[in-house]
């Protein structure tokens, strides 16, 4: 472990945080995530990493860090997703706070210390902006405005923001309070919903009651390679299919009119930029009286499909 510069007296009025990062295989992804958490400014957390059956010597990668990090490895059979591990790093932990970081992510060196005061206050649940990285471009501009990922929720209901909008919180820019996680039962294990499962989370614990805070910073990179599971086609279209329909079912009744109109929109558009033929199917189910807005983007990405089939 690291000495910590910290004072005993003032490390005990910080909120406790536990570090989740559930991975299979991706060593070198790893050791970049952990280098990240060892370089960070406030070193007062620890981290659990959750080994999802890897084939490739995690323990190895962690020993490196032993010295640097608090640090606990834990392993499992492979569940074929990260939720599982992520579940089985939240039972693990006492702290107040989980903050989960994907293994192909890192956070900048000052992202523990500028989160940490927003712990101290009523919220259940604080994300940021991450800041897209690719193996082309593998360069970081903190500057730059392009390839931002993580958004706000304007106005006083979260929960019907993203019903209307989608998932607006990247699972490795968020920090939420374990006993809110263990209230909700935790991320959806099923395989329907891998790679989905945390938006499904973040809808629960909004219906829940969450307080949720966002940081218009980006104090971390999120990795885009060519093996992520959330990279987009026709299964992947499917899993946020069956994500709607779960959430149709859990919703209140007063969010069920506008979230099946706004979840049409949103398969019709996912559908249209794979090119799939259903597209214009559900943009047929958005409601012109409900979201006029959306009812008009609507019919031109519809004619726009059609032009498309054409050519």
């Amino acid at each position: 472990m690291v000495n910590d510069p910290t004072d005993m007296n003032e490390r005990r009025l910080l909120p406790s945080v536990d570090v989740i990062i559930p991975v299979f295989n991706r060593s070198a992804e790893l050791a970049r995530a952990l280098n990240s958490l060892a370089c960070q400014s406030d070193p007062c957390f620890g981290v659990i990493v959750c080994d999802d059956g890897s084939s490739e010597d995690i323990s190895a990668v962690t020993q490196q860090f032993s010295d640097r990090l608090n640090l606990e490895l834990i392993r499992i059979e492979n569940s074929g997703g990260p939720a599982r591990p992520r579940n089985q790093g939240v039972a693990r932990s006492q702290a107040i706070w989980v903050s989960f970081l994907d293994s192909d992510d890192w956070w900048f060196p000052d992202r523990m210390a500028l989160i940490r005061e927003a712990l101290r206050s009523e919220y259940d649940l604080v994300y940021h902006q991450l800041q897209e990285v690719r193996p082309e471009h593998n360069t970081l501009n903190r500057k730059s405005k392009s390839g931002i990922i993580g958004s706000a929720l304007h106005g006083s209901d979260p929960l019907l923001q993203m019903v209307r909008s989608g998932n607006p919180i990247p699972t490795s820019a968020c920090i939420v309070r374990r006993k809110s996680l263990i209230d909700i039962g935790g991320f959806d294990e099923s395989s329907d919903l891998a790679s989905v499962e945390d938006f499904d989370a973040w809808l629960r614990i909004c219906m829940a009651g969450a307080r949720l805070k966002f940081i218009p910073t980006r104090l971390g990179a999120y990795w885009i390679g060519d093996d992520q599971i959330s990279t987009f086609n026709e299964k992947q279209m499917k899993k946020q299919e069956n994500l709607f329909k779960k959430q149709l079912e859990l919703l209140p009744q007063r969010y069920k009119n506008t979230a099946e109109s706004n979840f049409n929109y949103l398969l019709g558009s996912y559908a249209a930029a794979i090119r799939l033929p259903n597209a214009r199917q559900y943009f047929a189910g958005v409601s012109l009286w409900l979201e006029p807005t959306r009812w008009f983007k609507a019919q031109a990405k519809i004619l726009r499909t059609i032009w498309q089939a054409r050519t």
